[in-house]
This record gives C-alpha cells, sequence and structure tokens, in this order.
C-alpha cells in the first residue's frame, strides 16, 4: 500500500519502520524533523509514566519493551539495559499498579534502609535506556534504508492527504490538537537540567515529586517538571533551581557537579492516546510522557489495523 506518515517524533517513525518493514511504500511527511522535535529532548528511557488509566497500554509497553531490548544488542543503536530504581515517600493505596505494565517478574521490592533519605517504598527493575541523540538517527536511517522517502512540510490537512494515499498514519503528537479538532490534547511541559556524564549507573525516579535522574552518554538528565496548558517550551531559572536541589536531596554527590545545559519540552498529554481508525486514517497520538515506553507496540498496532481494514 502507498502509506503517508504525518510526524516524525517517535511515534511517527516508528510507525513508518514497522509499515515498510512489513512491505508497504511508506512516505514521512512533517515540518520538523530531528533534530527539531520534541522525541529529541526526552529522558528516554522506558516506563509506563502517567498511562495507568488505559489498560490497552499494557501490551504496547510490553511490545515497545521487547523491541527496544532486542536492538540494544546493536551498539549502534544508542539503546542500553540499565537499573531503574522507582521510589515514593509516601506509598499510596494503587502506587504498584505500574507493575502491570512490566515485563513478567521483573520487579522486586527494595528494602527501605537502602532508599536515599525519606523514601518509604522503593522497587527495581531493568529496563531499556534510549540515547535520543543516537537513536533517532539511526532509526531515521533505517526507515530510509527500507525505501522510505522523508518530505519535509507542514501538514495543516488530512483530508487531502487522504485523497492521494491509500492509508494516512497521523502521528502528530500536539499538532494533532488543531489538525483534528481534539481539545482533549494538551501540552505538558517538562524542564530538565543538564549535568555532566558518568555521575552514576541507574536510573532514579520518583512520580510523585516529580524527579529523576538518568545517565547519558552526553549528559546526567535531572529532572523534572509536569506542567499542564503552558504552551512555551522554554525554561525558567526558579523551576531549573528546585530540580537540582530536589536531585541534590536524592543523591548528595550531584552538588559538585558541573552544569553543563538545560532544556524544555512539552508532552502531548491526552487522557487517553488515540490509536484508532477513522475513513483511511489512523490516529496514533496522545501519548504524553511515555511516547517510548509506548512506541512501537502502538506502531504494531498500527500495522494491524492496516492489514485489517484495507
Amino acid at each position: 500500500m502507498n502509506i503517508v506518515v504525518v510526524g516524525a517524533g517517535i511515534s511517527g517513525l516508528s510507525s513508518a519502520y514497522i509499515l515498510a518493514k512489513q512491505g508497504h511504500a511508506v512516505t514521512i511527511m512533517a515540518k520538523d524533523f530531528y533534530p527539531s522535535i520534541v522525541s529529541n529532548k526526552a529522558a528516554a528511557f522506558w516506563f509506563p509514566y502517567h498511562i495507568r488509566n488505559d489498560k490497552r497500554a499494557i501490551d504496547w509497553c510490553k511490545k515497545s519493551y521487547a523491541f527496544f531490548k532486542e536492538q540494544s544488542i546493536n551498539k549502534d543503536t544508542g539503546i542500553s539495559m540499565i537499573k531503574i530504581i522507582k521510589a515514593t515517600k509516601v506509598p499510596l493505596l494503587d502506587e504498584t499498579t505500574w507493575i502491570d505494565y512490566m515485563p513478567t517478574h521483573s520487579v522486586k521490592e527494595i528494602a527501605t534502609n537502602q532508599l536515599p533519605e525519606g523514601y518509604k517504598r522503593g522497587h527495581e527493575a531493568i529496563v531499556p535506556l534510549i540515547e535520543t541523540q543516537i537513536f533517532l538517527p539511526w532509526l531515521t536511517a533505517q526507515v530510509i534504508q527500507l525505501g522510505a522517502t522523508i518530505i519535509i512540510e507542514e501538514v495543516t490537512n488530512l483530508n487531502v492527504l487522504s485523497e492521494k494515499f491509500d492509508c494516512v498514519i497521523n502521528c502528530t503528537a500536539l499538532g494533532a490538537r488543531d489538525l483534528c479538532n481534539d481539545a482533549s490534547v494538551v501540552p505538558v511541559r517538562g524542564q530538565v537540567v543538564l549535568l555532566e556524564p558518568n555521575i552514576v549507573d541507574s536510573i532514579f525516579i520518583d512520580n510523585q515529586s516529580p524527579a529523576y535522574i538518568v545517565p547519558r552518554k552526553d549528559a546526567t538528565i535531572i529532572g523534572g517538571t509536569y506542567e499542564e496548558n503552558i504552551s512555551e517550551a522554554i525554561t525558567v531559572k526558579e523551576a531549573l533551581d528546585e530540580i537540582l536541589n530536589k536531585a541534590i536531596t536524592i543523591s548528595p554527590d550531584l552538588a559538585n557537579k558541573k552544569v553543563i545545559g538545560n532544556w524544555a519540552g512539552l508532552r502531548p498529554f491526552r487522557p487517553e492516546v488515540r490509536l484508532e481508525k477513522e475513513g483511511n486514517v489512523i490516529h496514533n497520538y496522545g501519548h504524553g510522557g511515555s511516547g517510548y515506553t509506548l512506541s512501537f507496540g502502538c506502531a504494531e498496532e498500527v500495522k494491524k489495523l492496516v492489514s485489517e481494514s484495507f
């Protein structure tokens, strides 16, 4: 089939990759490609983040995990398997529901005395860490090698494309708010501080604060914020100071480390991911802060809808 994927973030690229591997003629259309995309600003470790109200995501998460784990064997992908520690200061009744989204028997509880000061409960697991600065160029190259065509152009009307292509895959993230008149898609700003690399060897995450520490080859990412309906992808000094101070209380060694930068990105949040067929358009957007976690699982669902519907 002649298929156009609209959007070149992780959802668009993963959909294009899976469809091109199946033998379809794929075109990717977007106004921005790597590195000028939000997906490049993600801390990009696999974890079910703010999606636990959507049980469909259990299967999508696990399929993405399997894809990234398989690709981690190839060092060119920038993917590694790494320990993650998830901790909470105030355990909640549903605090462990995220475990349902993890591979079976992959999570174990940590003794309280092994957690940072003030934390009451913690778990650890091994998860994929995706170095976006390596993985996105690799994935783009793979899609091109599979025969995909790249067109740098802003799409303002899906109906026009639906007349030219057999199928349109809508992976426009925040752009779907206007393109599909979908007011349920809202920006959620996330700000991070970048410290020098090679400081820590595992990921730490506290969803409640929120706070996270992520080791990458180019920087140690210290996050973060969760600011709904903020549409400016800019950092604010007061927020950056608070982020760093929170991280230092978790890991005091960070206090002497060099700050090398900061950034902000807008997560495309929706109460539920929209993954459904409408005419010859398949919508795949609204992944929020779990874009990488859901990416290849959702792409497999897109492939299934294409196969079943056309």
